[in-house]
């Protein structure tokens, strides 16, 4: 039998006799398995140490440069926390940051400047920048130029005749490291650096060496953090955030220039006495121009809203040098310390608001001020303002759209209706008009559902007002309300329903708050044509609410009908049996003018709703109070008066002919507000003391449409004749 080897053999050797199938196979076979094994062979003495050297290449790295994930190292990445400072100098500056804080919480300031607050994320970036150096040379090199000449560093801005920028790091071991930064790449994005003391010591031939510098290439965002201003560090909030605490702001005012020498006072507003009683103003009110009542929407969305959290796009100065005449004037502003002082600053705009507690003793120190320049356009059309904040010492650049409020004028910040109050506060309301026929006061009393109106002419000792019966006799004109009842509930109906609507129509008087009118060829007559007034209390209003047994069931719902005068400061005197006296004070009572008595609410810890303290069902579904203050009670309140003197206007021109022209402007008139405020101190039983008396009268007028106070007259009219008011077309 042959032998394994030698069958081998002859598959491969020559011979007359023709081979097999199996042979010829098995020859193929054996030949494909020797070029698999070199090609083994070949692959794992060759080409994989090569494939293996590839993958952990590790380039030949100068003392101190670190090789990770395939890019070298400038330095290694040094932790926020062995950081002790960091010192920029570029183009425009040189400053430097120091460290601070415990271990776990380093934070840095910059020298000389520690007040400054520092934006935590702009101070991160910047650590980035000085701390990560990892190289970012182009075309895939390891080091821009390992042999860079004076020459070369010359062309990459890194000789000491360009001056280039550089940054400093201090370690807490008390090394330091310094980069220069060169010019910026043409090509791609980064930046030539060099570290200071780093050379390539090369041997010549001869034996001698030669110094040469290492340039790298570092990221391109170092334009955004080390070679820019410092100021970009600086937090861009230039005021407290307030949050919703802001909706509390019980003083706000802006001062402006308007053309004339000194900044005027445009708008101030603060907190409302009364809240929650008046219609026009639950919140806030008017302090000037104290004639006009604020429109409170307004205010809220586009104002406070806006001055919840105030922060600059970007802060562009910061510290001593913003009181560098050449640095504030660059930004249209006036901050020298002086004249800020004396308030004689040249600064477009003034705005205050301090949402602290009025009756703290630091009061005014807490308010917030900035400081605007005039509007600014900038390349790309957008508006915007530099904004000085002295409690930070910044100057920063702010949108105009935020702050389009500091443009407004009295119109932006006023309620568009010309009077508008709850029906329950009205105490009377005057239309006067010798052209309309109208001298009339009508004067409301009563409550809810026994609500009366007497009619007399103006005045407070107007005469009655008679109205002809079918008889032809003559009975003073009042009404009454009348209703029937409905289910659980009543129908009003009758005439007072037809005064209900004429009072509708009073509230929807609308001002033209941006009416164009030509002033210089307009004229305002020297008397008014028309008169309205209105006086008004502080007055509960009505609402119904559950009666809840001891248990906390609800029995019955009962209406309670209001009506009754807010007070404050009610002081109850009380008598002990040796003779002595003490005085209670209570913040607020209520004041029930049909019982002349004064007594309490409280809120129901059932449903949360303030009701008397003690009340029981009248017998007709309606709150009755069953406990009084004693009868030494007194209160406090405010009576308003509004009145509105309302002028013809007149266009005055010269005609062709050179004639002058006076005619009536048939669009508009111009109404001047008055309010006046008294207090009194009323007593039990209804005896009033006038305390004080403030009147306020707007120094300027505004318009409002002819038809719309015509519509109020002429609906009078309609109320004596017993016609129906069309309350849709209230303008």
């Amino acid at each position: 039998m042959k032998t394994f080897w030698q069958k081998i053999k002859a598959l491969f050797t020559k011979s007359d006799v023709e081979k097999t199938s199996l042979q010829k196979t098995a020859k193929i076979s054996i030949l494909l398995g020797g070029i698999v094994l070199v090609c083994a062979i070949v692959y794992f003495a060759a080409i994989a140490p090569l494939l293996k050297a590839e993958t952990n290449y590790v380039p030949e790295l100068y003392d101190g440069e670190v090789y990770s994930n395939g890019l070298i190292y400038i330095l290694r990445q040094y932790e926020r926390s062995e950081i002790q400072s960091i010192e920029i100098k570029n183009e425009t500056e040189h400053y430097k940051l120091n460290a601070y804080g415990e271990e776990d919480n380093i934070q840095f300031n910059i020298e000389g400047s520690e007040h400054i607050a520092l934006s935590y994320e702009n101070v991160a970036s910047l650590l980035g920048d000085v701390r990560v150096l990892a190289t970012n040379s182009p075309a895939g090199q390891d080091r821009a130029n390992e042999m860079a000449t004076a020459e070369d560093l010359a062309h990459y801005g890194l000789d000491a005749a360009s001056d280039p920028s550089w940054f400093e790091v201090t370690l807490t071991d008390g090394s330091s490291y310094r980069i220069y930064i060169g010019n910026a790449l043409t090509t791609s994005s980064g930046y030539y650096v060099l570290l200071d003391g780093r050379k390539n010591v090369v041997t010549n031939e001869d034996g001698t060496t030669t110094e040469y510098d290492i340039v790298y290439v570092l990221q391109s965002r170092l334009g955004d953090t080390v070679l820019a201003n410092s100021a970009f560090l600086v937090s861009p909030e230039i005021a407290p955030s307030y949050g919703n605490s802001i909706f509390d702001v019980s003083n706000f005012s802006i001062l402006r220039y308007t053309g004339g020498e000194e900044r005027e006072l445009i708008v101030q507003v603060g907190l409302a006495e009364e809240t929650g009683v008046s219609a026009s103003s639950l919140v806030y009110q008017m302090l000037y121009p104290s004639a006009y009542v604020i429109n409170e929407s307004a205010y809220e969305e586009s104002v406070l809203s806006a001055l919840s959290s105030v922060t600059a796009d970007s802060i562009v100065a910061y510290g001593d040098a913003i009181y560098d005449p050449e640095v504030y004037e660059k930004y249209g502003l006036d901050i020298d310390k002086d004249r800020i002082e004396n308030v004689t600053d040249g600064n477009y705009a003034l705005l205050l608001y301090n949402c602290a507690d009025p009756e703290a003793e630091d009061y005014d120190e807490q308010a917030t001020i900035l400081y605007f320049s005039k509007k600014i356009t900038d390349l790309d059309g957008l508006d915007y303002y530099y904004v000085y904040a002295p409690a930070l010492e910044v100057i920063g650049k702010v949108s105009a759209e935020t702050f389009s409020f500091i443009e407004w004028d009295v119109a932006n910040f006023t309620n568009p209706y010309m009077y508008y109050e709850y029906f329950t506060s009205a105490e009377y309301f005057e239309l006067i008009s010798e052209r309309d026929g109208i001298d009339l006061r009508f004067t409301l009393s009563g409550k809810e559902r026994t609500r009366h109106v007497d009619v007399t002419t103006s005045g407070d000792n107007g005469a009655i007002v008679y109205r002809e019966t079918a008889e032809g006799a003559k009975i003073p004109l009042v009404y009454d309300v009348s209703y029937k009842t409905v289910g659980s509930g009543v129908q009003y109906e009758g005439e007072f329903e037809i005064f209900r609507d004429l009072y509708y129509v009073l509230i929807t008087r609308k001002l033209a708050l941006y009416a164009e009118v030509d002033e210089d060829m307009t004229s305002v007559d020297s008397t008014p044509a028309r008169i309205i007034r209105v006086k008004t209390l502080p007055k509960d209003h009505s609402i119904s609410y559950y009666q809840y047994n001891e248990n906390g069931v609800a029995v019955t719902t009962l209406r309670d009908q209001g009506g009754n005068i807010v007070c404050h400061d009610v002081i109850v005197t009380t008598t002990a049996s040796d003779g002595t006296t003490r005085e209670i004070t209570y913040d607020t009572a209520y004041y029930d003018e049909e019982a002349g008595r004064f007594f309490l609410k409280s809120t129901d810890t059932n449903d949360g709703i303030e009701k008397p303290s003690s009340f029981e069902d009248d017998g007709n579904g309606l709150v009755k109070v069953t406990v009084y203050l004693p009868e030494s009670a007194s209160g406090v309140y405010e009576e308003t008066i509004y009145e509105y003197e309302i002028y013809d206007m007149y266009d005055e021109y010269t005609d062709i002919d050179g004639n002058p022209v006076k005619q009536l402007n048939p669009t508009y008139m111009y109404v001047i507000p008055t309010i006046t405020t008294n207090t009194y101190r009323i007593t039990s039983g209804g005896e009033k003391e006038l305390l004080d008396t403030e009147v306020n009268r707007a120094e300027e007028g505004v318009y409002i449409r002819t038809a719309t106070i015509d519509k109020l007259f002429s609906d009078t009219h309609k109320l004596l004749a017993g016609e129906e008011i069309d309350t849709m077309g209230v303008n």
